[in-house]
């Protein structure tokens, strides 16, 4: 499977990719212009902020969701990654 997700381009498959992947980017630019203008919306509310609990109770739904959708869990700690990528 993997020898179908990659391969070596020539400089002509290249520049093919390059220029059909401008006149995409061009050809949606021009579609967006012809939208018609909308209107300046805005929404006001009485409030703007929510009330804070004092965060004795919790959604346990929202705790089991979140650790059943963490990739690495460890007791009672989701572990994430912590910059692999930086030095």
């Amino acid at each position: 499977m993997a020898n179908y997700l990659w391969k070596k381009l020539s400089d002509a498959d290249r520049k093919k990719i390059e220029r059909e992947s401008k006149n995409l980017i061009l050809e949606f630019g021009d579609a967006l212009e012809k939208l018609p203008a909308r209107e300046e919306v805005s929404v006001e509310r009485e409030r703007d902020s929510r009330d804070e609990g004092s965060g004795i109770e919790c959604d346990s739904e929202f705790r089991d969701l979140m650790f059943e959708n963490a990739p690495k869990v460890k007791d009672d700690c989701i572990l994430g990654e912590k910059g692999s990528w930086t030095q």
